[in-house]
This record gives structure tokens, sequence and C-alpha cells, in this order.
């Protein structure tokens, strides 16, 4: 596993969790491939398995249960299969089918998909649930992430600038959110996207052997490389979204060569954030360089197909109380007032007011304080972004029937923006003009 603050000098080894405790699998089934030698270990057995083998995983008390051919087998602890041979470089659709894995965990876009995974898979029990990770060297991760994130149709470039920033977020190492679980990052959107083979290109492998190795460095650190699918036309701080200190290569900052004339500063105040949603300046993201008509082609194939940069939600009373009673721990009969408290330069609330009656017609308050809360609570599906500003119909009602919210951007907005970076491509900006228009202040260094 990799190690917090290190910088590796050879090419690390990662374990990226597929399947965790929270997706609740009691049973997997996976299908081995028609080109590739296949080897099982458990319990101090081991044994060759033949091409195209169906195995089913069931977890049963404290074993893990499963049949090849006519033997069936248990397993006290964990279970791993790989290849025989490992190849250099992968192919798409090279690995082991994966039936059924979640995608979107916790996110409007959330479902099953089949993924193929290359190199090793771990399977796991975790008190009654199965977990399974796949551990491979990280530029074959790489590889995959690309097409994961963004889909195939993308331009080199933005593969390349995409790779980079996946490399520098992973080896900064900063979140380690589920090291417990014997995992360096998760397979989903907690982490960055990984769907193995399923999705990968020629184009993908050539944009992760072109950029092998490189990292973004701020004073000799790799820097924290957040990125999200859409900044709305401004790119938000680093504090704003996560707290602490500021990152000073992530910056509020236009998603343009230069500062469009519909921005006007701060965003943080009502008026501006309500004409600058209003608009439709022309930066990189914005439909003026990436027609929406045509972003579904270069979106990963697991997005839906929509407006980011700028849209409309509109939630009614009754669904917004549910969610909110499910998410936030209160007793609301009816909400009556949402009030934004605080914003960042982007316009990304991350401090919001909410006004409600409880179950005895007592009015009470509480504040949602974070942006990744904000998304959370206002819509049962996840809010794109927390770039919003609310109306309510009827206007001046004392319990509104519906809450609207106009918003920009999808996800935090914080570092690299993907359709942004997608549209410099197209433009013919090349990989490392795009990464250090989106973390200014850094620089590139190959570290093997």
């Amino acid at each position: 596993m990799l190690e917090a603050g290190a910088i590796p000098e050879s090419e690390p080894t990662i374990n990226v969790g597929i399947i965790l405790p929270e997706d609740e699998f009691t049973s997997l089934s996976i299908r081995l491939p028609k080109s590739e030698d296949y080897q099982i270990e458990f319990s101090g057995q081991s044994f060759l398995l033949e091409p195209e083998t169906e195995i089913f995983f069931k977890l049963s008390g404290k074993e893990i249960n499963f049949r090849i051919g006519d033997q069936e087998f248990k397993a006290p602890g964990e279970i791993r299969l790989f290849p025989v041979f490992p190849s250099n470089r992968l192919v798409p659709g090279q690995g082991v089918l994966v039936k059924n894995v979640i995608t979107g965990r916790s996110f409007h876009w959330r479902k099953y998909i089949n993924v193929t995974l290359p190199e090793t898979l771990v399977l796991r029990r975790i008190e009654k649930q199965l977990i399974l990770i796949n551990e491979l060297p990280i530029e074959k991760y790489l590889m995959c992430v690309a097409t994961s994130e963004m889909g195939a149709e993308c331009p080199i470039a933005l593969l390349e600038a995409q790779t980079i920033a996946a490399r520098s977020w992973l080896l900064a190492n900063v979140e380690q959110k589920h090291r417990s679980l014997g995992m360096d990052v998760c397979n989903d959107d907690c982490c960055q996207r990984y769907q193995g083979t399923t999705f990968l290109s020629e184009l993908s492998v050539q944009a992760t052997v072109n950029s092998r190795g490189l990292v973004l460095l701020y004073q000799d650190k790799i820097c924290d490389a957040r990125y999200s699918k859409s900044c709305g036309g401004v790119m938000e701080s680093f504090d704003t979204i996560w707290g602490g200190k500021p990152l000073p290569y992530t910056k509020i900052k236009a998603d343009a060569e230069k500062d469009p004339p519909e921005w006007h500063k701060p965003l943080s105040n009502e008026k501006n954030i309500e004409k600058w949603l209003d608009s439709s300046p022309n930066t990189f993201c914005s439909p003026h360089v990436v027609p929406e008509s045509d972003l579904k082609k270069y979106l990963g194939s697991v997005d839906e197909e929509g407006r980011y940069f700028r849209w409309t939600i509109r939630v009614p009373q009754k669904a917004l109380v549910q969610n909110i009673n499910r998410y936030c721990g209160v007793n609301a009969k009816a909400v009556k007032q949402i009030t934004v408290k605080s914003r960042g330069g982007s316009g990304r609330a991350n401090r919001i007011e909410i006004v409600y009656l409880d179950d005895q017609n007592r009015q009470k308050t509480f504040l949602l304080k974070s942006e990744y809360d904000i998304r959370r609570a206002l819509h049962p599906s996840f809010l794109y972004s927390s770039a919003i500003i609310i109306k309510t119909i009827p206007a001046e009602a004392e319990i509104p029937d519906e809450f609207i919210y106009l918003g920009a951007g999808w996800g935090h907005g914080v570092g690299l923006c993907q359709i942004g970076a997608l549209g410099m491509s197209l433009k013919g900006y090349t990989s490392d003009e795009i990464v250090f228009h989106y973390y200014p202040g850094s620089i590139l260094k190959r570290i093997y």
C-alpha cells in the first residue's frame, strides 16, 4: 500500500476497492477470460482454472463458499485470483468479468454495471459482507481511470492531463479514506472512477505511457490534485470545500484565458451570483466551446446526458422533507425557508440555514455546514453542485409547495474541470498547458 507523504522512486502496486462493506454484498459472480490463464489461491490450496470458468461466491457464516466444476470449496480466509503470466501492457476487455458492481455510490447516477478487472483480485469477508480488491501496478490502474472518468472519444491531451491529475492525487495520498480496509483507493466518485479495462481505449493506454511517472509538484510535495466534472466557469478554492489551509495551486480562477465580462466579483455576493447563473459566459467548460449535444460522447459511460454548465432543478416540499429527515436527523413536517449563509469564490454555498416546522408544529432551525452536506440534503438524488440560488413556488408562501434550484457546474469545482479540460484540448492546448491552467504555480516532474 501507499505511504502518506512518500514520493515513490519506482512504480508502486496499489489496492483498489471494488466492492465495499457499505455495498452489502453477500455473494458475487465472476467469469474468467478466454485468452488468459488464471490461478486461484485460498486456505493453503492453489490450482489453475479453466478459461471462461464461471464462479459464484457466497458468504455463509464465517466462510466463503464457491463451486468450481463439480467441486465445492470453503474458504475461511481470503481468496486470490491472478493471471499466471501477467502482461506488460493492457488491452481493452482484458481480465476477469465481475458482475453487477455498484457505480455512483450515494449519487444521482448510482447503478449496477459489469466491469472487467485486470491483474489480481482479492476476495475477503468483513463481518457480514464480502469485499473485493483489485491489486495492480499504478500505471495499469491509471490506464483505466482516464476512460472511466471520461469517454474514449476524448483527445489525447485531455487523457494525458486527466492521468497526470489522477496520478498526482493518488500519490499525494492525503485522504486515505479506505486504509482500514486494506485499500489505497476505491473505484468510485468518493475517490476516482475505476472500471478496469471495461472502457479502456488504445488512446488512454498511450496517454498513460506518454505521461508515465509524471506528477504535479508544489514546493517539493506532490499536489493534492482534486478535480470535478464541471466548475461552471469559475474554479473553487480547496479551503471553501474541505476547510483547513488554502492550497496555493487551487485558486478562485476563471476557466478561461481571461476573466469573462459576466463575472462580477465576488460571487459570494447574492446579487452577483444571481447574475452569474443567469449568464452564459464563454469559458472552456461552457457550451460555447463544448456543445451540450456533444457531451455524451465525451463523458464517461455511467454519466447521464444532460446540461451541467447551467441547470434548473425542482424538488417538491414532500420530497425535500423526506430527504432532510433521512440525512439530517431531524423530525421536519415542512420546510419554510432555505437561506445561503456563506459562499466561496465560485459561488458555491458551504453553509446553509434551513428553517422548518417539526412534527409538533414548532419552528426550528439547523445548519448545513459543508458543500457535500448541502448537495446531499437538498435533493434526493444528490445535487449537481452547491453553486445555486434558491427560489420557491409560491414565491411568498409561508410553506412553499416547491423549491427551485438554479445552479452551475457539476461537482466541487476545485482543481481540474474535466469538461473545461476537454474544451481546452479541443482548442489545441497541450496536456502541460491544461494542468498548469488548473493547478497554477505547480511544476511537472517524472518521479520514476
